[in-house]
């Protein structure tokens, strides 16, 4: 019973983990502020965890077509985004609710149903399978991070998590041509370098096969993607916060 994106075994998990999240709502949802913010201190704790074990599991074990520690630093999006998880939920600072918040939580979305061969195939007890626990965990901790009335996303904040998504890419480029250039010629952070077989990003490339400058369309791109995020939220979340008169401004 391997994981691979649409099968059995991935279908229970990733509604086992909805279920979830969708329960520590309605449990939290009346409880104090104070109780809420533990309750997800914990929740992202919980998320770096499940990347940090998916991460050294596949050191240990890795696949058989490798898993190089080079080309797997926590340099990933929705690495970066499941490590700064628990200061996500714990300090009120908006760029980075709001890049996890919208981002990180599609990142993660698409991670789960377009991870690359050598993060699929795990046994359902296999510990690397914290590789679909950790990529849930970045889109049900924000989310609930918004229906507990923890943030309160806005309209405006679609541009500012494209913003700093776009400045944390453009860092790891310096990195990633270090280790390209002196390490792995692999190395591919934020997928800067090639599409390596992802849908959008190989039509792009087939456009625009230039290293870099082809990802820029994706901003735009995911523009109305972030803004119809919004909209859901509106629709459902808003109304469900415990208390409308403790959203986060």
């Amino acid at each position: 019973m391997v994981i691979i994106p649409f099968n059995g075994p991935w279908a229970v998990l990733i509604l086992t983990l909805a279920a979830a999240g969708i329960a520590a709502h309605f449990l939290l949802r009346k409880r104090t502020l104070v109780v809420r913010r533990r309750w997800m201190l914990g929740l992202g704790l919980f998320t770096l965890a499940s990347s940090v074990t998916f991460h050294v599991a596949t050191l240990i074990n890795p696949p058989p077509m490798g898993w190089p520690l080079a080309q797997n630093l926590p340099l990933h999006l929705c690495t970066i985004t499941s490590w700064l998880m628990p200061l996500t939920v714990w300090y009120d600072w908006k760029p980075l609710r709001a890049a996890t918040f919208y981002v990180g939580a599609v990142a993660g979305i698409g991670g789960l149903i377009s991870a690359r061969p050598a993060d699929q195939g795990q046994g359902i007890l296999d510990p690397r399978a914290f590789f679909w626990v950790a990529h849930e965990m970045n889109a049900i901790v924000p989310f609930l991070l918004a229906s507990l009335a923890l943030y309160r996303p806005l309209a405006r904040h679609v541009f500012t998590s494209l913003g700093w998504t776009a400045v944390a890419g453009l860092v790891t480029v310096p990195i990633t041509v270090a280790l390209r250039t002196w390490v792995d010629p692999g190395a591919n952070y934020f997928y800067l370098f090639g599409p390596e077989g992802a849908g959008i990003l190989q039509v792009l490339w087939d456009l625009i096969p230039i290293p870099v400058l082809y990802a820029i369309p994706l901003l735009v791109i995911a523009t109305p993607v972030l803004f119809a995020q919004f909209g859901v939220y509106r629709l459902l979340t808003l109304r469900w916060a415990p208390d409308k008169l403790a959203l986060v401004r």
